[in-house]
């Protein structure tokens, strides 16, 4: 089977996570989420899930990114498949550049590249924030930051021919798992 890199992009709290983990368990592909890079600069900081995180972050956390990237070109083995999960924002030129990476990425591997664009309904999304594993994971937990965010940050989108977009609000991340990977199998040349 030819290497594929599945990105699953999605706002906080949509189960990139728990999607990505039912992929990366159906298909042995080793999962990369967002929260494996950023929390390595998270652990270092003083990071509840709720209080916004200190000016400059982002540009720790594009550092280990670019590491794990590399490594991931350079040292992989061209067989592996992987799971890249991201909350990208849309209308933005360097939520585009994180996209644009994961491609690029894909082309030096000679992977088949898959972005999955997921959404959900506000009202789960928020039940699911709260989560105490998210807690546990760094991630956002504020319910009033997650609906803002997802009814009022446009969705990231691409044109990419293999795009696939799924409202997972009411889909077990098995059945979602199943559907990508049944899309990536009819990409695949």
């Amino acid at each position: 089977m030819q290497s594929t890199i599945f990105h699953l992009i999605g706002k906080p709290g949509v189960g990139k996570f728990t999607i990505g983990s039912a992929l990366a368990a159906a298909t042995g592909a080793r999962l990369v989420d967002n929260h494996s890079i950023a929390n390595v600069i998270f652990n270092v900081l003083d990071q509840d899930g709720i209080k916004p995180l200190p000016e400059g972050v982002w540009s720790y956390v594009r550092m280990v990114r670019r590491a794990a990237l590399d490594a991931i070109i350079d040292l992989s083995p061209a067989e592996l498949s992987f799971v890249f999960t991201n909350y990208l924002a849309g209308e933005s030129e360097s939520e585009m550049a994180v996209f644009d990476e994961a491609v690029a990425v894909a082309e030096a591997r000679g992977s088949l590249f898959v972005p999955v664009i997921l959404s959900c309904e506000t009202p789960e999304l928020v039940r699911r924030i709260v989560s105490p594993a998210r807690k546990e994971r760094m991630k956002l937990i504020d319910p009033v930051q997650g609906a803002r965010l997802n009814d009022e940050v446009p969705q990231f989108s691409t044109d990419h021919p293999n795009v696939i977009c799924l409202d997972i609000t009411r889909m077990p991340p098995e059945e979602s798992a199943r559907i990508i990977i049944d899309w990536a199998s009819s990409r695949r040349s």
